[in-house]
């Protein structure tokens, strides 16, 4: 019903309460996933970051050229690759 209405923060709540976490970072993955395509990026990150997914994230930006997004994630979740993503770019 959350899901439906786009009440995303009401529908998270009733997801980590009832589900076990591998079903929960599933149904938040396939959730992300369709924001992606329909080119909903923030809405998409926010889903994959809070599956504890950012690599999901950094590659969705990576696939649609944003860059900048792109490197802000590397930064906070992967600064071990921020010098080889800089690379990979150049």
């Amino acid at each position: 019903m959350y899901v439906r209405a786009n009440k995303w923060e009401k529908a998270n709540q009733l997801i980590i309460h009832y589900l076990p976490e591998s079903q929960y970072r599933t149904i938040q993955v396939q959730e992300a996933q369709k924001f992606e395509a329909e080119g909903h990026f923030k809405e998409a990150e926010k889903m994959y970051l809070s599956a504890g997914e950012p690599d999901l994230a950094i590659n969705m930006y990576k696939k649609a050229k944003m860059f900048d997004h792109m490197i802000r994630l590397v930064m906070k979740f992967r600064a071990d690759l921020l010098k080889d993503t800089h690379h990979h770019l150049a």
